[in-house]
C-alpha cells in the first residue's frame, strides 16, 4: 500500500470552514450521528484556509456560502489553487436556486442546506468514494505512463517497415514488412515516387517532412500521415526519417514507419468513451442539485396553492381580488410544472411502471402530437409489426414523446417532416463497448427524427443539462430534453441523439425488452362521491406552513384532524388518542424519525388506520428505483386542495385486503 492509498483508509479528514461556531458543532454532530469515522480543522479566514490545506491536507472542505471577509466563492477559488483534486461541499443557511447552480458550475460537489443536515453524512461519503476515485485513477495513469515512457525507450527507433529513399524521393528498397503494412509485395514498389503513395490531404505535410530529412544530419524527424494500401484504403502511419546520404554504406534517406490505423481509432474511441463517462458525471451532480430544489420548493408551493385554494373557496365570483387570487394559483401551478420536471431529470419521480406495447403509446398520443406539431409539419410514424414489450410509466413516456415533437418542431420553424418509428433492436458488446452506460441485451427501440436546423456537437454535449437551451430568452425553460433524459434514465433505458447542422436530428430512446404480457393502458380511477368527510385524520409534517395548511385544507372538508410536527410527536398524540384514527397522512422525509417509521410503529396498535405519504421528494423507505412498494399509497407536492381531497377519499375508501 503507497502512501496516498495509506491515506485513503486512514479516518476522513474534513475542514470546516464556517464563522458560527454553533452552526460548526451542528455539523459535527451530524457527522458523528451519520457513523463517518474522522478528524476535523475548523478555520474561518482565508489565509487559515490555505495555511490547513497545506498543514492538515484535508479529504474534503465544508464550507459555509457567506462568511465576514470572503465566501465560498474564494473559499472554492482557494482550494482550486491548494489542493485541485480536494471536493467542496457549500453548507449553508440559505441559498437561492441561481447562486447553487453558479457554485456546482464552479466545482462544487454538493450542496447542503442547514435545516436539511441529514444529507450531509451521504453527500460527504459521494464525495470522498469521488475523490478515491480519482485518485485510483490518477495512479494508474501514472502507472501506464511511466509503463509507456519505458516502451518508447526500448522502441524509439525500430518500426514494421524500412524503406529507402534516394534524394528524388524515388524508392529504392523496403523491408519484408511492407506487405503486411500497405499489402505491396517485396520489390513491387522499386523506383517509384513515395509521395505517389500519400494522402492528397496529406500531400503537403509529407513534403515538408521529406525537406526536414534533407536539412538534418545529425537527428531523426518525425511526422505522421496517410499512405495508400494495395486495396484502394487509406492507413495512418507514423513515420521517422533519417538522412544518411553523405554515409558510404547507406547511401540514402532511411524511413521508419508503422501502421497506427487501429491504434487511432482505439483512441478515438477511448476518447469518447471518456467524454461519455465525464458527461454522465456531471449529470449525475447537476441531478443531485435539481432534486435539493425541487423538494424545498415543493414545500414552498404546496402552501402557495393550498392557500390560494382557500382563499378562492372564500371570495365570491365578483370580489375584486379574485381575479389576483387565481392569477396566483396560475403562477404557482406553472412553477409546480417546473419542479416536477427537475424530479424527472435527477430521476426522483414516483412511477407507475407497466408491461407495454411501445406501439399502442405512440397511436394513444398521436391526436395531441398532430395539435401539438401544427399543420406546417408533416407527422410520419412508422410502427414494427413484432415488437417486443418494455416496462415503464406510459403517462411518463407520452411525455418523453410530446418533449421530443416539441423540441423537433421548433427546430423546424418553417415546416417540414416529423417521423416516429418503433423496432426492436440487439445491442451487442461492439455498440456497448462505444457506449459507456449501455448493456448488451434486447431492447425496444423508439426513434423521433426531424428535417430541421440540427445540431453541432458542441450543442450536443449539453443537449440535456437543465435550463440549457439555444432558444432565444422567453421561449423555452430548457427543461423539455432535461425531463426526457430523467424519464428514460429512470425507466433503465438509454437516449442517444444523432444530428448534424442542417441535416435534421434523430433521438433514439431504447428501453430493455420484456417477455411479459403486455397490459392494457388504463386512466387512474378517481373517487365518485363527493370530496368529504368525518374521519380521524393525524397529519405528520415538519414544515410548519405545510402543516397547518394540511389541517386547514381538511378541516374545511369536515374531516377531524390531529396535527404532529414530529414523528415522536406523532406517537406522543396517538398514544393519548382514545378514539379512532382513520387515517396517518405523513410526510416521508423528516428529520428524526421518517414518515415510513411512523406508520410501522403506530401500524400493530391501530390495524383498521390507513397510510397516506406525502413528499416533494422521493425516498427509499417507500420507493425503490422510483417505484413504489405495493399495497403503498403516496401523493406529490406540492398539490392542490382538490387533488388532496381526492387522494384522502381514495385512500379511506379503498377497498379493504381480504
Amino acid at each position: 500500500m503507497d502512501r496516498d492509498q495509506a491515506a485513503d483508509a486512514a479516518p476522513a479528514r474534513i475542514l470546516i470552514v464556517e464563522d458560527v461556531a454553533a452552526d460548526a458543532e451542528l455539523v459535527l454532530h451530524e457527522l458523528q450521528r451519520s457513523g463517518l469515522a474522522f478528524t476535523h480543522r475548523h478555520v474561518q479566514t482565508e489565509g487559515a484556509l490555505r495555511d490547513a490545506l497545506r498543514s492538515f491536507v484535508p479529504h474534503i472542505v465544508l464550507s459555509d456560502h457567506s462568511l465576514p471577509q470572503f465566501n465560498a466563492s474564494d473559499a472554492l477559488r482557494v482550494v482550486r489553487q491548494e489542493a485541485p483534486t480536494t471536493p467542496v461541499i457549500i453548507v449553508t443557511g440559505s441559498l437561492d436556486e441561481e447562486t447553487a447552480a453558479e457554485y456546482m458550475k464552479a466545482g462544487a460537489a454538493d450542496y447542503i442546506v442547514k435545516h436539511r443536515l441529514q444529507r450531509l453524512g451521504p453527500a460527504v461519503r459521494r464525495a470522498l468514494a469521488l475523490r478515491r476515485a480519482f485518485a485510483d485513477a490518477a495512479r494508474a495513469d501514472a502507472a501506464r505512463t511511466r509503463s509507456e515512457q519505458r516502451f518508447r525507450k526500448l522502441v524509439e527507433y525500430s518500426s514494421d517497415v524500412i524503406t529507402l529513399l534516394d534524394a528524388a524521393g524515388r524508392i529504392i528498397y523496403t523491408t519484408q514488412a511492407l506487405r503486411p503494412t500497405l499489402g505491396y509485395e517485396h520489390g513491387e514498389l522499386m523506383g517509384h515516387d513515395v509521395f505517389a503513395l500519400v494522402h492528397p490531404d496529406d500531400l503537403a505535410n509529407a513534403v515538408a517532412l521529406f525537406q526536414a530529412v534533407e536539412a538534418s544530419r545529425q537527428s531523426v524527424v518525425r511526422g505522421a500521415l496517410r499512405a495508400r494500401h494495395k486495396d484502394g484504403s487509406w492507413r495512418d502511419l507514423e513515420v521517422v526519417g533519417a538522412n544518411h546520404l553523405d554515409d558510404p554504406v547507406v547511401n540514402a534517406i532511411v524511413v521508419n514507419y508503422r501502421d497506427v490505423s487501429d491504434r487511432k481509432r482505439a483512441e478515438a474511441a477511448l476518447r469518447a468513451l471518456e467524454e461519455q463517462h465525464r458527461q454522465a458525471q456531471k449529470m449525475e451532480a447537476v441531478g443531485r442539485l435539481a432534486s435539493g430544489v425541487a423538494h424545498d420548493f415543493n414545500n414552498l408551493l404546496t402552501a402557495i396553492l393550498g392557500s390560494t385554494d382557500l382563499l378562492l373557496e372564500e371570495l365570491a365570483a365578483d370580489h375584486p381580488g379574485r381575479l389576483e387570487a387565481e392569477e396566483t394559483r396560475k403562477a404557482a401551478l406553472r412553477a409546480a410544472d417546473l419542479t416536477r420536471q427537475l424530479l424527472a431529470f435527477s430521476r426522483q419521480q414516483v412511477l407507475a411502471p407497466q408491461v407495454l406495447d411501445i406501439n399502442e403509446v405512440v397511436t394513444h398520443v398521436d391526436k395531441m402530437l398532430r395539435r401539438v406539431i401544427g399543420e406546417q409539419i408533416e407527422l410520419r410514424i412508422v410502427q414494427a409489426a413484432d415488437l417486443g414489450a418494455a416496462r415503464a410509466d406510459a403517462g411518463q413516456l407520452e411525455q418523453v414523446l410530446l418533449n421530443l415533437a416539441v423540441n423537433a418542431r421548433d427546430a423546424m420553424p418553417r415546416g417540414g417532416r416529423l417521423t416516429i418509428e418503433t423496432a426492436n433492436a440487439d445491442l451487442d458488446d461492439t455498440y456497448a463497448a462505444a457506449h459507456a452506460v449501455v448493456a448488451p441485451g434486447r431492447y425496444v427501440m423508439f426513434a423521433v427524427s426531424d428535417t430541421g436546423t440540427g445540431m453541432n456537437a458542441e450543442t450536443q454535449t449539453r443537449l440535456f443539462e437543465p435550463f440549457f437551451t439555444t432558444k432565444e430568452k422567453g421561449k423555452g425553460t430548457g427543461l423539455g430534453l432535461a425531463t426526457v433524459y430523467g424519464i428514460v434514465k429512470q425507466s433503465g433505458g438509454h437516449i442517444w441523439v444523432y444530428s448534424e447542422p442542417g441535416q435534421g436530428t434523430t433521438m433514439k430512446v431504447y428501453l430493455p425488452r420484456v417477455e411479459e404480457a403486455i397490459e392494457p393502458i388504463t386512466a387512474p380511477a378517481r373517487p365518485s362521491g363527493p370530496l368529504r368527510g368525518s374521519e380521524t385524520i393525524l397529519i405528520v409534517e415538519d414544515q410548519d406552513e405545510v402543516r397547518n395548511l394540511t389541517r386547514r385544507l381538511l378541516e374545511a372538508r369536515g374531516y377531524r384532524v390531529l396535527v404532529a410536527a414530529s414523528g415522536a410527536d406523532a406517537l406522543r398524540i396517538a398514544d393519548q388518542e382514545a378514539g379512532r384514527i382513520d387515517l396517518l397522512l405523513t410526510d416521508v422525509i423528516m428529520p428524526g424519525m421518517s414518515g415510513r417509521e411512523v406508520a410501522l410503529l403506530l401500524g400493530p396498535a391501530r390495524p383498521h388506520m390507513r397510510v397516506l405519504f406525502v413528499s416533494g421528494y422521493t425516498d427509499d423507505s417507500i420507493v425503490h428505483h422510483g417505484v413504489l412498494d405495493p399495497g403503498v399509497a403516496f401523493l406529490q407536492k406540492p398539490f392542490t386542495s382538490q387533488t388532496l381531497a381526492q387522494k384522502v377519499r381514495e385512500v379511506l375508501d379503498a377497498p379493504r385486503d381480504p
